[in-house]
């Protein structure tokens, strides 16, 4: 015997076929995660510019320098007290070792200082420099 089968009523209906229920909208202000990313890297390269800026390696011919260690030199106002040096030409592409034997500052012939800036054992940048306080 076979029995008529009952149709379920729409409040009867198992939990795996009820409809989903709305989602509320989201109140607010959307903005790409992209634009939030780029902003958040211009904002960082900023900073990183600003504290990098007097390095000796942005160096032009023309700025002056400041030795701030044995082995160290930062870009200074020319008026300011703290200038000691005032540098003649850049060379590029130096090693440390090519500072003192290949007389790359000798075509400044008033350079009395050479200094190097880079990474032991790779190409760096040497600044030729002339002294301003008797150097």
């Amino acid at each position: 015997m076979t029995t008529p089968q009952q149709q379920q009523s729409p409040q009867e209906q198992s939990p795996l076929q009820q409809p989903a229920a709305p989602q509320p909208a989201k109140k607010g202000i959307k903005v790409p995660r992209l634009v939030i990313s780029l902003v958040v890297l211009v904002v960082l390269g900023g900073i990183g510019w600003y504290l990098s800026r007097d390095d000796a390696l942005n160096a032009k011919i023309g700025d002056c320098m400041h030795q701030t260690g044995p082995n160290d030199v930062s870009i200074v106002k020319c008026d300011s007290a703290d200038a000691d040096f005032t540098v003649l030409g850049r060379v590029e592409d130096k090693t440390q070792s090519e500072v003192d034997t290949t007389g790359v500052c000798d075509q400044w012939a008033d350079t009395t200082s050479a200094y190097w800036e880079g990474k032991s054992g790779q190409k760096g940048t040497i600044l030729c420099m002339k002294g301003l306080k008797g150097q």
